[in-house]
């Protein structure tokens, strides 16, 4: 007998950029360098450490008042502080940021501020 096992979010594209959006902010994206296609619908877990990790980290800090340190290390303190801001936009706190969570939150704006984006 075969099973087969539905794949994690994890195992879905990773974060590993920042992108500015048309709707005027700063967010987590995901940047294909092989092809330069961008994507906005991307996952960071516990454990990853990159660019998108550090927009979130800069959201959570300017949107949330949160006091993380801007090392683009996605370690308990970013986790603990995504879940505050999860549970002040009132969708699932799981500590993960993926498509649900981005259009939850509030991110960084390119001008002044913080607003949500699609």
């Amino acid at each position: 007998m075969l099973f087969a096992t539905a794949q994690p979010a994890s195992a879905a594209t990773t974060c590993n950029w920042v992108l500015k959006v048309s709707e005027g902010a700063w967010i987590p994206g995901y940047y294909n360098s092989s092809t330069g296609a961008t994507s906005r619908t991307c996952y960071l877990n516990r454990g990853d450490n990159n660019q998108g990790v550090r927009q979130l980290q800069t959201t959570l800090n300017e949107c949330y008042g949160r006091n993380l340190v801007e090392d683009g290390d996605f370690g308990p303190a970013t986790e603990t502080a995504l879940r505050y801001a999860q549970d002040r936009a009132g969708t699932t706190v799981d500590g993960s940021y993926g498509p649900n969570t981005r259009k939850a939150i509030l991110h960084q704006s390119t001008g002044s501020g913080c607003k949500r984006v699609a």
